[in-house]
């Protein structure tokens, strides 16, 4: 009954503050909903796997090891295979009974 005791004029004052009313409200759900977007793409980003336990800040252990030493990756892993290369060599004389020094003629 408010509305019919109203003039035209007032009614379209009310339907202007009405539509002022719900852009607001579409612009506040566009900006939650951009900040839930971006929340969820952080989440995504930082997910946990089975080392890292979400932290974003994460370093592989491998990586943390090869920082303490100034050589490049590529090097490292060239040590890692001879090293890895001798202890089979000795194993393999160990299992033989061969002396080290026999091999070279001794």
């Amino acid at each position: 009954m408010a509305q019919q005791d109203q003039t035209p004029q007032q009614r379209e004052q009310e339907l202007a503050r009405r539509e002022a009313a719900l852009a607001a409200q579409e612009q506040q759900l566009a900006r939650e909903q951009a900040e839930l977007a971006g929340q969820k793409a952080e989440l995504e980003e930082g997910k946990k796997s089975l080392l890292n336990n979400g932290d974003k800040n994460f370093v592989n252990a491998k990586e943390k090891m090869y920082d303490k030493f100034p050589l490049t990756v590529h090097q490292m892993d060239i040590i890692i295979g001879v090293l890895l290369g001798l202890i089979v060599l000795f194993l393999v004389l160990g299992v033989t009974h061969t002396s080290f020094f026999g091999l070279f003629g001794g």
